[in-house]
């Protein structure tokens, strides 16, 4: 099994953080079952603020023009975040998404990366969320890059706080 995904960039230079939430499941059939929902439920950017369970966060899928966007997430896309800690909305473009399977380690992983749409991805922050099922171990994470305000709480437009809902959502929904 990979110590890191190979979609999270190295770090270099700024500061970084990992947020991971984890569960094992009794069987490896349920696992499977909830990789699958995991999957899906990255892919529905839309839905994002349901499945974490915000009010004030809200998440939409739009083009390169800014239209909004009523499918799954695609290579890209850009994801627009808007939230009251940022007063702003961000908009980010998905530059990755994909999914590999280690049937010999009985291991899956699904995977997006974004960086900001206004910066080079070459030395953008960026950001990559992944869901890992290995067993019957479930795991939804997000990696942030190379973030360089020390000052600024945000990662990719949402506190840790949210970040940490956000990704337990992905494996147990409050939809």
């Amino acid at each position: 099994m990979p110590e890191q995904h190979y979609l999270v960039p190295s770090q270099s230079g700024g500061e970084q953080t990992d947020i991971v939430y984890h569960i094992t499941t009794e069987f490896v059939e349920d696992a499977e079952d909830l990789f699958v929902d995991a999957k899906d439920r990255l892919l529905e950017v839309n839905k994002w603020a349901t499945f974490a369970g915000f009010s004030a966060v809200s998440f939409a899928l739009a083009d390169a023009a800014g239209h909004a966007l009523k499918r799954r997430l695609h290579r890209h896309d850009h994801i627009v975040i808007s939230s009251p800690a940022g007063g702003t909305a961000d908009r980010f473009t998905v530059d990755a998404l994909e999914y590999d399977d280690y049937p010999d380690d009985d291991y899956e992983t699904f995977a997006i990366r974004m960086h900001l749409s206004d910066q080079d991805p070459e030395v953008a922050k960026s950001s990559t969320i992944v869901v890992a099922r290995h067993g019957r171990d479930l795991s939804a994470i997000y990696h942030g890059r190379n973030k360089t305000d020390a000052l600024d709480e945000l990662w990719h437009g949402l506190k840790i706080a949210e970040w940490e809902a956000l990704v337990k959502g992905f494996i147990e929904s409050v939809d």
